[in-house]
């Protein structure tokens, strides 16, 4: 090897050495050490200086997120290593190469290539990342999941999945309540656990009820068919459209119903349907949706039935409503911040 040689390869280590000190300030990995020894490089010159202001403007200005369904890892790696192997020499043309690269492709994925470059993360552990959204008490949430379907979380509710989807498998994991519109795809079935309840579709409407403080757990079809497996099954249940399922969490048991399954998920616009429900589950969706704590004080007046729809009525004409049309009276007996937290009902 000559001298000439030599000395190109000590440059190449010593400008790597640089740019991965230089990420590692950016994204906060980097130690004490590592931080004195960018310091002098960057007292070295005002060259130096100026480059790592610029690089550090480009990093300031993104902020990416790593949103895993937006990365192609094989490519960005592949990208990195081609332009740090074309044998550019120091740290001036890194630096044009850089903006170029950043005028001509997305900045966020050329950041997070370098990120993965030089931190050496695997894919799998960073394919691997999961996302989990809740809906606050007393208010529902629209999401759009990576494959484009759509998820309304109710009240307390909580949906999580792996980002992306595996290609086989769409995988979604809820406690609480949601109505799905799955976007079809009979390559990568679409699929709800629940509470030990498995929901599986492929393009389809329906709605999930299954809080974990609930007795019963019910998947009512709107669109479509699904396969619903549940503790105690040998075989899964197929079910189409205005059908629901309900499994008793008690006995272990399911049952099968035919409904109008479009009155399920209207909780979705602001409204409440009940036909021939029990008062205490009439009163257990009006608490979730308003977050405040019910409590029927008579044991058979909460097993009575009715019926009742109330679009988008507050909270205090909902009661007046049922006070007018059940043998029922209710008392406020919350807290001077919130004086409706709780409310008694009992038997007029």
């Amino acid at each position: 090897m000559s001298f000439n040689d030599f000395m190109i390869k000590k440059e190449l280590k010593l400008e790597r050495d640089i740019e991965i000190l230089i990420v590692r300030s950016f994204n906060g990995t980097i130690t004490s050490e590592e931080k004195e020894r960018l310091a002098v490089w960057c007292n070295e010159s005002a060259k130096n200086r100026q480059a790592f202001a610029q690089l550090k403007n480009i990093w300031d200005t993104t902020h990416p997120a790593f949103p895993a369904q937006d990365i192609r890892i094989d490519r960005a790696e592949a990208k990195i290593l081609r332009e740090i192997r074309k044998g550019k020499r120091g740290q001036t043309r890194f630096l044009v190469w850089w903006q170029r690269a950043a005028a001509v492709i997305v900045i966020p994925l050329l950041l997070i290539s370098l990120y993965l470059f030089f931190n050496r993360q695997s894919k799998e552990e960073f394919i691997d990342s999961r996302q989990e959204i809740i809906a606050p008490k007393g208010t529902y949430t629209q999401i759009t999941l990576p494959d484009g379907s759509t998820v309304w979380l109710n009240s307390g509710s909580k949906l999580s999945y792996s980002i992306p989807f595996e290609k086989t498998k769409r995988e979604t994991f809820l406690a609480g309540e949601a109505f799905f519109d799955v976007k079809a795809n009979r390559e990568s079935p679409f699929i709800v656990v629940a509470d030990g309840i498995s929901i599986t579709a492929t393009g389809t409407k329906f709605n999930v009820d299954a809080y974990p403080s609930d007795t019963l757990r019910t998947i009512t079809l709107e669109e479509g068919h699904v396969f619903i497996e549940s503790p105690q099954q040998h075989k899964k249940t197929e079910m189409d459209i205005n059908r629901q399922f309900v499994w008793n969490t008690n006995t272990n048991r399911h049952d099968v119903y035919t409904v109008d399954a479009s009155l399920y998920g209207k909780w979705k616009e602001g409204i409440l349907i009940f036909r021939d429900e029990t008062l205490e589950n009439i009163f257990k969706r009006v608490a979730r949706t308003f977050n405040v704590d019910i409590s029927i004080k008579d044991p058979a007046l909460a097993k009575q039935r009715y019926r009742a729809t109330f679009e988008q009525e507050s909270l205090d004409e909902i009661l007046e409503l049922l006070r007018m049309s059940a043998p029922i009276r209710y008392s406020f007996n919350g807290d001077k911040r919130n004086p409706k937290k709780i409310i008694e009902v009992s038997q007029n």
